[in-house]
């Protein structure tokens, strides 16, 4: 038999009064002496404590604006952090870039007339030309 096949069976209404009843008739459980006194004072120790750590972390964020404020101050007239910004002319001499000529000079580099020539013996427009006609042909047959 499957759980969904189980018949829970009901209390009558004669049955639930008396429950209620017996349950109302009986005298509560006391809770333990002093449970009122240790929570409160959990409470309380809970609420100090998130006070103690907050104010830590004021404190800690105070020192450190502090600190960055100090430094922001104090570092500009240490003389030996203070760096030189090199001119356009000690950078390129730091650095070693080929100028245009010489990228030039080493590798051949077609002529206008070359480049025109060689485009027009690939026909690239007569064979685009020729394709579209070839559709135009058989959209008409």
């Amino acid at each position: 038999m499957s759980d969904k096949d189980k018949i829970i069976p009901y209390l009558s209404d004669d049955e639930l009064s008396k429950l209620i009843m017996d349950v109302e008739g009986k005298e509560l459980v006391q809770a333990p002496a002093g449970i009122e006194r240790k929570v409160l004072s959990f409470v309380e120790h809970k609420k100090r404590r998130k006070t103690v750590e907050f104010s830590t972390y004021c404190l800690r964020v105070a020192f450190a604006v502090a600190a960055a404020i100090a430094i922001v101050c104090i570092v500009p007239f240490i003389p030996e952090t203070k760096v030189g910004i090199p001119s356009r002319e000690e950078a390129a001499l730091t650095r070693n870039v080929a100028s245009r000529e010489e990228v030039l000079s080493s590798r051949p580099a077609p002529t206008k007339e070359e480049v025109l020539k060689k485009s027009s013996n690939t026909g690239h427009l007569e064979e685009t030309e020729a394709f579209i006609q070839s559709h135009i042909k058989n959209w008409f047959e």
